[in-house]
């Protein structure tokens, strides 16, 4: 059976453009935080971090220029800080639309360059507290995150997505218990929280306000602070 369509040029560019969209797919791309150190004869003072992934180019990318010229995937520079002179720039190709983002067990703060452009975002930890709160309220564009707990996972969900702020719409944050195989939304977990206290409201708070109302003082000064950044 014949592979290749010869007839692909003449046919009309509306369609060939149709066809290459649809190349494009939903893709898990994993991203790393890796940060440089200078060599021993070299600026002490130029440490820098960049974001790397190992996850392949787009095959439609790598077929010729008028695929890649369609715009289908966005060129995302990786640079977390400055590079140093004569560095070499990285960079990868996503479609924040469809890629799946996942960060693995890094904090969400590494990713502050990108967070404004992810839609849809993975990650793993074992706890999700306020600091947590505050790096993944830095995704201001998310329209989907899933979110791995490995211990404690029913009191920490609870705890900060019950009460918390959060800048993603909690019918699209997926919580999943890996010890028990189990799978819940963040708005599930609310309604939850409502049948179980009726007649009890349940307020939005910004993370001082929380501490503040749990008496964790050492901690309202750096939430006020957070507070005033989001």
């Amino acid at each position: 059976m014949a592979t290749t369509f010869h007839l692909f040029p003449f046919l009309p560019w509306e369609l060939r453009a149709r066809i290459w969209e649809l190349t494009v797919e939903p893709r898990t791309v994993d991203v790393h935080a890796t940060t440089y150190f200078p060599e021993p004869n070299e600026d002490p003072e130029e440490v820098y971090t960049r974001l790397i992934s190992f996850t392949p180019v787009p095959a439609t990318l790598q077929t010729c220029r008028e695929s890649r010229n369609l715009g289908l995937y966005q060129k995302v520079l990786f640079e977390v800080e400055v590079v140093p002179e004569g560095g070499e720039r990285r960079y990868i190709w996503l479609n924040f639309d469809l890629d799946m983002i996942d960060i693995g067990w890094a904090d969400p703060h590494e990713f502050d360059s990108i967070a404004q452009f992810v839609k849809r975002l993975k990650l793993r930890t074992e706890l999700f507290d306020g600091h947590m709160v505050a790096s993944f309220n830095a995704f201001t564009n998310l329209t989907e995150a899933r979110i791995f707990f490995y211990r404690d996972a029913l009191r920490v969900w609870y705890t900060s997505f019950v009460f918390f702020k959060l800048s993603c719409d909690p019918g699209h944050i997926f919580l999943s218990d890996v010890k028990n195989d189990r799978t819940i939304t963040a708005q599930e977990l609310r309604d939850d929280y409502k049948r179980q206290r009726p007649g009890e409201s349940v307020t939005q708070l910004p993370m001082s306000a929380l501490f503040r109302q749990l008496f964790i003082p050492t901690l309202i000064a750096a939430a006020d602070f957070l507070d005033v950044l989001r």
